[in-house]
């Protein structure tokens, strides 16, 4: 098979074409192909004749055969490249002795050997690409065509001489460099554009693939990392050989530069991308994910800031869950959070599509101004955390380095941070799945444990009743009655808090929502339980804050609080504290009771507000209660929009109550 490197779109006008062969069957043969194709034909059948024709008629093409009296082909040939007039003119010759790779034919200085037998389609081809050659040729020599190939060409050229000076430098690398980059010495360069490997180390005079070149090495695919004159990051692949002249002397050397940042950013966000995967794949809880998540992130992606946001449903805001600060970056005064559409953050989440800043300095810029002023990094942007159409959350970054909008990376990028928000829907599916498993254990322990225990009592002492004689003094009798009406009570308050329970999670209590001032229910548990817990020598102190108010149930937020605080008070040895705070910022009430007693073991936590789920510690100190009260005021302040959340200090625990302030959140509190 011969290849042929033609012109796009080039189609060659009627040639003329010589063909000497002494066979007659094989000429007609050649002839009627040559024809077909629209071109013009003399014949000859011996080289003498054919050698006139060429110099009087200067064909465009001479297909001869080797085998040809007083002047063989490869004599005719040489003779053709010999004479200044005909040695541009192609010629194919045709054997049926010597191979086709035979090295006479190449010291002839045939365009193309065809050896016997051939085909028609063959020889069709090989007339086509020895015209449409030629043609290439007459282009190549013209004047102006080697600058025009270089400065039309999207891959950088640089050819220097053996001193290292720059001859030519054409227009993709002056668009990279500067004009003016073609009169840097060679020697200059890594300092001048400070020239690095890819891995970021410093790239030497020497090390430059020119400079290698001209030391005689050929060079293949040596990386460079430059920044163009934006000052934006590339990554480079270069080769480059030594230029020498026909004795074999150095005369200089050419390189080619191509531009592989796209390709390089691809392949560190594809690893990224599985490092992300890898953490999901083995963090044992989200807070640990999330911090390994923005390591990698931030690590792989060269990107030194890196923060993640989660949309917070009781303020409407987006909160901080997480950060990456690279060693030795600068932290930056980021507010506690953020409203939809302010800031970076907030415009990425309004907009639900990537944000890139190009210049958190810039005019246009959505970086809220105190954190550009004190910010030294040059480029920030913001991806969406989706968990299906929703934004949960939002990636944010900063960088030293320019960043462009790319959509291929943003692709890449919503690909990671869906990976991360379908991560949070399937840790709440399984906290949920987990809780709807517990209920099943929960009831077993109503039935076993929490509704047998008086029921025993009750049914026992009512047979000691029965079976007392009559004689059987009234105060005896009283005694065992008071065990009956105890255990009574203390099974139909058992009943009346799951019924409560039940009717909350199920939607069938209704919330008679006003306007409630949040410290003055706080206020008025407060004072109901100091006298229970002054009797045990304990403080309850509160914080009073001014009005604070939230859209709510009154009496139902009284039920929570009086059930923290009393949690608290029994919970806390003899002569401890109990201190309540309330305070109300971005449309959020936030109210924490803590206490100091010895808190609860790490790993009955995640319990903590299952029904009817005590502490061991509980159980084993003779601590009173059933376990209902934290479930139920869960199921209140979700009712409200809100979170309860328990949290244990050393020692002690804190639960924290957080409410929104606004009638929006509040409106979707009934179901």
């Amino acid at each position: 098979m011969v290849f042929y490197a033609t012109f796009v779109g080039y189609h060659p006008a009627v040639a003329l074409v010589v063909v000497a062969e002494d066979n007659l069957e094989h000429q007609r043969l050649i002839v009627k192909v040559v024809r077909r194709l629209h071109h013009e034909v003399v014949t000859v059948s011996n080289g003498m004749a054919a050698l006139d024709a060429v110099r009087s008629r200067r064909p465009d093409l001479v297909i001869a055969d080797v085998d040809m009296p007083e002047l063989d082909g490869v004599r005719l040939c040489q003779t053709i490249r010999a004479d200044p007039d005909t040695a541009a003119t192609p010629v194919a010759l045709i054997t049926g002795y010597l191979p086709a790779s035979d090295p006479e034919h190449r010291l002839a200085g045939a365009t193309v050997v065809v050896r016997k037998p051939f085909g028609v389609q063959e020889l069709t081809d090989v007339v086509k690409g020895c015209l449409d050659g030629a043609a290439t040729s007459a282009v190549a020599a013209s004047a102006g065509f080697v600058d025009a190939l270089l400065h039309t060409l999207d891959v950088g050229v640089v050819v220097c001489d053996p001193q290292g000076r720059l001859l030519l430098l054409n227009r993709t690398l002056r668009a990279f460099f500067g004009d003016d980059s073609a009169s840097v010495p060679l020697s200059e360069w890594p300092s001048r554009f400070v020239l690095r490997h890819h891995d970021g180390t410093r790239l030497t005079a020497a090390e430059l693939p020119l400079s290698r070149a001209l030391a005689g090495e050929a060079v293949e695919h040596a990386d460079m990392l430059a920044y163009d004159l934006q000052q934006r990051p590339h990554w480079l692949v270069i080769n480059a050989h030594g230029i020498y002249d026909v004795d074999g002397a150095l005369i200089g050397a050419v390189a080619a530069v191509h531009d592989v940042t796209a390709e390089y950013r691809a392949h560190r966000y594809q690893q990224c991308k599985s490092d992300v995967l890898e953490v999901l794949a083995r963090a044992p809880d989200a807070g640990t994910a999330a911090a390994e998540m923005l390591q990698a992130i931030g690590l792989r992606l060269e990107w030194p800031y890196v923060r993640l946001w989660l949309v917070d449903p009781v303020s409407d805001r987006l909160l901080p869950a997480a950060i990456f600060t690279a060693p030795d970056s600068q932290p930056l005064p980021v507010p506690s959070s953020f409203e939809r559409g302010h800031g970076l953050a907030g415009r990425c989440w309004e907009r639900g599509e990537p944000v890139w800043v190009p210049d958190i300095h810039g005019p246009d810029s959505p970086v809220v101004p105190e954190i550009a002023d004190a910010a030294t990094y040059r480029a920030a942007g913001a991806v969406p955390v989706r968990s299906g159409t929703a934004v949960v959350g939002v990636l944010t970054f900063f960088s030293c380095e320019r960043q462009e909008p790319e959509p291929a990376i943003a692709v890449l990028l919503a690909g990671i941070t869906g990976h991360i928000g379908a991560y949070l829907e399937r840790r709440r599916a399984e906290d949920l799945a987990l809780q709807l498993a517990a209920s099943v254990e929960e009831y077993i322990a109503l039935v076993g444990h929490e509704l047998r225990t008086p029921l025993t009592s009750i049914a026992a002492y009512t047979e000691l009743i029965t079976e007392s004689p009559d004689t059987t003094p009234l105060s005896e009798v009283r005694k065992l009655l008071d065990v009956v009406v105890r255990n009574t009570d203390q099974l139909r308050a058992l009943v009346d808090q799951l019924l409560d329970l039940a009717a909350l999670e199920s939607g069938q209590v209704t919330l008679d929502t006003a306007p409630v001032d949040l410290s003055e229910v706080v206020a008025g548990a407060v004072a109901a339980a100091r006298p229970a817990a002054g009797a045990r020598g304990i403080a309850v102190d509160g914080d009073r804050t001014g009005r604070l108010t939230v859209p709510g149930d009154g009496p139902r937020l009284r039920q929570v609080v009086d059930h923290l605080l009393d949690n608290a008070v029994k919970y806390s040895p003899d002569g401890a504290t109990v201190t309540v705070t309330l305070t109300g910022a971005d449309d959020v009430a936030e109210l924490a009771v803590t206490d100091t007693g010895a808190g609860v073991p790490a790993e009955e936590h995640p319990h903590l507000l299952r029904r009817l789920y005590r502490g061991s510690n509980a159980r084993h100190h003779g601590i009173p209660g059933v376990g209902l009260g934290l479930a139920i005021s869960r199921a209140i302040v979700e009712r409200h929009r809100g979170t309860l959340t328990i949290a244990m200090g050393q020692p002690g625990t804190t639960a924290t109550v957080r409410l929104p302030c606004t009638d929006r959140a509040a409106a979707t509190a009934q179901p």
